[in-house]
Parts: structure tokens; C-alpha cells; sequence
């Protein structure tokens, strides 16, 4: 056995376009900033209960947002979620709403509901996602292994078309679309429904770019952080903070970047070094689904 220390960073650093990268929020991207302010918007976060993207709620909740849509699928994690938040920022209007995305009628049910409640929402943050249990693709059980695409990719479709219907229906409102994906351009052995699920989350971002010129759409790597879904191998190199992608998202929705539209990122990189090479990302391919795997 080796006795050479584990590099936490060996992997985000590895995969990291810009030469400084973060595990962690720093001042470019503080959610509290006031051109990042969310005042008299409306965040809809799946997956809102725990972890990610409790930290991305409280993100937008930093940010000034008005209203913060939690859908979850436990009743329990979306009060703890809510709870957390309105001891902080009291202001902020908090709707829970218990939904199975999987569910087309459920999701349909849940977005009539949210435009009953505020009218329309401005961003959407598809954040919600299962990790079925590792094993090689000769080795594994169909339907285990397509239950990461039932939530992954079926279910991110289902709400965000619902989303664009929403938004459709207020042509004043600029939304935009965040996907939580993974570190795509990896292939780690006996995780392929995972990775392949959140691949194709990525190109599913591609397309709400290219079909809705008035949406902005990301698909956004987390980095490793360390959830109740993180893997023992990975464990070492979880150092990132769901707070980070927090704010990432929310500078996204506030600045909705068009150099960026359309394209994949990981909360890691310098967005103020991304800022200052907006022509290098002028080509159609670069940070698509052709170009990072």
C-alpha cells in the first residue's frame, strides 16, 4: 500500500479551465452583493430539503428573493428547510410543495399550485436527483439501473417543462434554468447510470437554450461535495461547500451570462477570470456536450 497523502484537490484541479479555482464562496460571487439582488423574484429548487440544495435556498434568500418554491418529496426536510431559512430571513415567503417529479400529473399539479401562489417564478433550479447503487454495467439490474434516468433526466424534464409553460404566460419575466449536473468527463467504473443520467441532463440544457431565445440555461457541476450521497472513494476529495454552489446560482440568475447560455460549468471555476475570457467562448461547441466529454 502507498503511503503518499491523498491530493483533496487532484481532481479539481484536474478538471478546472481557469487557473485559480474554488472549493468554497469567495467575494466575486457573494449571493449578498447588491447587483446579485433577487428583490421581487420568485426561486423554485428541486430536491430543496437537505444538503445542495438547502444551500441554495438560503443562497437566493441571501439574495433578496421574495418568494423560494422547496419541492421535496418528504414533508419533514422541506419544514426543516423552511424553519432554517425564515429564522434568518424572516422576509422571504416560503412555500413547501410534496412532489414526485417522476410524476407528470404530479408535477402539473405542483406548478398550477405555484402560479395560483405568486403568478410566475423567474428561476427554476433543477437540483433533485438520485445515485442508484453502484455496479458494472454486466453485472447490474435493469430497472436499478434506469432508476437514476426516472428522476434525472425524466424528472428535470418534467418540471422544467412546466417552468417554460409558466414563464410562457409573463413574457416580462426573464427566466432561467440551472441543472445540477455532475463532473461529466469522468468515467468511474460501476457508476454509469449516474454519470450517463446527468450527461444527458447536460444536453438537455443545450436544448432549452436553443429553442427559448428569452431563457438562460446552465447545467452546473457541484464539484465534490460531501452529501449523504457521496461515495466512500470520493470522500477524500469532498471539500467543496454546497454554499458554493449556492451562489454560483444565484449569479447566474442575476447575471444570466450570455457566453455561457446553452453551456456547462462547475461552481469551481473563477467566474471572474470566465467574465474576462467571454471570446473564448464564442464558438458554438466550447463547454458543450461535444466539447467536455
Amino acid at each position: 500500500m502507498s503511503d503518499s497523502p491523498i491530493d483533496p484537490d487532484q481532481f479539481t484541479r484536474g478538471g478546472s479551465i481557469t487557473k485559480t479555482y474554488y472549493r468554497d464562496v469567495y467575494p466575486a460571487i457573494e449571493p449578498s452583493k447588491p447587483e446579485f439582488s433577487q428583490k421581487d423574484k420568485v426561486t423554485i429548487i428541486t430536491g430543496a430539503g437537505k444538503g445542495i440544495g438547502r444551500a441554495i435556498a438560503r443562497s437566493h434568500a441571501q439574495a433578496g428573493v421574495k418568494g423560494l418554491v422547496l419541492i421535496t418529496l418528504t414533508e419533514s426536510s422541506a419544514e426543516e428547510t423552511k424553519k432554517i431559512i425564515q429564522a434568518e430571513f424572516p422576509s422571504v415567503e416560503i412555500f413547501t410543495l410534496l412532489t414526485d417529479i417522476a410524476d407528470e400529473n404530479a408535477v402539473t399539479h405542483t406548478f398550477d399550485v405555484i402560479k395560483e401562489k405568486f403568478g410566475t417564478a423567474h428561476t427554476l433550479i433543477n437540483n433533485a436527483g438520485v445515485f442508484a447503487p453502484s455496479a458494472a454495467i454486466a453485472e447490474s439490474n435493469s430497472a436499478v439501473w434506469w432508476s437514476d434516468f426516472e428522476i434525472n433526466v425524466k424528472g428535470t424534464y418534467h418540471v422544467t417543462a412546466a417552468f417554460l409553460h409558466l414563464v410562457a404566460q409573463t413574457p416580462e419575466v426573464k427566466p432561467t434554468v440551472v441543472n445540477l449536473i455532475s463532473s461529466i468527463a469522468l468515467t468511474p467504473p460501476t457508476l454509469s447510470s449516474y454519470f450517463i443520467s446527468k450527461l444527458s441532463v447536460a444536453k438537455l440544457t443545450e436544448f432549452v437554450a436553443a429553442e427559448n431565445p428569452h431563457v438562460t440555461a446552465y447545467s452546473l457541476s457541484p464539484g465534490i461535495v460531501l452529501t449523504s450521497m457521496t461515495l466512500d472513494s470520493f470522500k477524500p476529495f469532498a471539500r467543496d461547500t454546497a454554499e458554493l454552489t449556492g451562489a454560483v446560482t444565484v449569479y447566474l440568475a442575476a447575471k444570466r451570462p450570455e457566453y455561457l447560455n446553452g453551456r456547462h460549468l462547475s461552481a469551481n471555476w473563477d467566474i471572474e477570470e470566465l467574465e474576462s475570457r467571454q471570446s473564448d467562448f464564442s464558438s458554438a461547441d466550447k463547454l458543450t456536450v461535444g466539447q467536455i466529454v
